[in-house]
């Protein structure tokens, strides 16, 4: 009789330490809004909510704290209105290091950010300016003379 409540009671504390394993390192909060995914990335506490804005959808998750940093994973989901040259970009996620209680869009400062996302929006960049330059070299010519 002892042996099984032994046993029991060892079955009952290896349950209750998965489950704190998975609310400590796995588990992240759903957010149905911006404000409460605000209120968590102000206390950087572990969170994910889906951002539908009019031209694209994107993933923000909320890793935790990291060097006295807010790390939130960025991905884009989809693109709903655009060129094709943004579709590349359907899929790609980035890595964006807050400082702490800031509430401020993670993918608004690519500085803090690194990841494939954050490249193919840097060459998306590059490509446009590349383009204006070559567009209108005739009146920057003009200007400069």
């Amino acid at each position: 009789m002892k042996k099984k409540l032994m046993i029991w009671l060892s079955i009952l504390v290896l349950i209750l330490f998965l489950i704190g394993v998975y609310f400590t390192w796995f588990f992240a909060y759903t957010c149905k809004d911006i404000k409460c995914f605000r209120e968590h990335q102000i206390k950087c506490s572990k969170a994910k909510f889906i951002n539908e804005d009019k031209d694209s959808v994107w993933l923000y998750s909320i890793k935790g704290k990291e060097n006295a940093r807010c790390k939130i994973k960025v991905s884009l989901l989809d693109l709903k209105e655009g060129k094709s040259d943004k579709e590349k970009l359907i899929g790609k996620s980035m890595v964006c290091y807050l400082m702490l209680e800031n509430i401020n869009p993670p993918e608004k400062d690519l500085s803090i950010c690194n990841g494939l996302l954050k490249e193919e929006l840097q060459d998306l960049i590059i490509q446009k300016l590349h383009k204006y330059l070559v567009d209108n070299l005739g009146d920057i010519n003009e200007v400069l003379n």
